[in-house]
């Protein structure tokens, strides 16, 4: 299992995890040119996303700003990975209620996954 903490900053990712992604996604490592196209090598694995957000950007009229999971989740398919979990905590910088309610929720999400 790959565990990745990615905060959402500016509709995206963090510049930190980019970087990551630059390094993982090699050619003959994580995938390959085959004379179909690219192929990802890097199958069989469960990734579980850790996301934090300020804002709330699940909901169908914000989606259209998230940029950090569909990015992560292409780029994760690329390399073959289709097993991907999203624990989210939106709303964190929209009060302490909001707050607590996101982080309560994710741990909960959490505590099932290790189930």
């Amino acid at each position: 299992m790959v565990v990745i903490g990615a905060p959402m900053y500016n509709f995206s990712i963090p510049s930190q995890l980019k970087s990551w992604i630059d390094r993982v996604a090699a050619v003959y490592r994580t995938f390959k040119y085959t004379e179909n196209g690219p192929v990802g090598t890097a199958g069989g694995k469960k990734v579980v996303i850790a996301s934090s957000r300020g804002g709330v950007y699940s909901t169908e009229q914000a989606q259209v700003m998230d940029f950090q999971e569909d990015y992560l989740r292409t780029v994760l398919g690329f390399l073959g990975v289709t097993d991907v979990e999203i624990i989210r905590a939106e709303a964190v910088n929209m009060g302490e209620d909001k707050r607590a309610t996101a982080i309560h929720a994710a741990k909960d999400a959490i505590s099932k996954l290790a189930i």
